[in-house]
């Protein structure tokens, strides 16, 4: 059975600092909302319609997908 598999999107990495509402991050969902803590970034990611909040230390990479 032939197929043609999908294209894959273009990925990069971006520095969590950089993030901006908007970004679609890879295995997570939509960024919505930033907020910057002492010593960490708390992301309001649309997933799995809901709004959902994810902590990561300010030094984190994160997978975005690209246009």
């Amino acid at each position: 059975m032939n197929y043609i598999p999908e294209p894959l999107p273009d990925l990069k990495a971006i520095r969590i600092s950089n993030l901006a509402a908007g970004d679609i991050i890879v295995n997570l969902g939509t960024l919505l909302e930033i907020i910057e803590n002492e010593d960490s970034f708390s992301l309001v990611i649309d997933r799995m319609e809901q709004r959902q909040v994810w902590n990561f230390n300010k030094t984190e990479e994160l997978i975005i997908k690209s246009d």
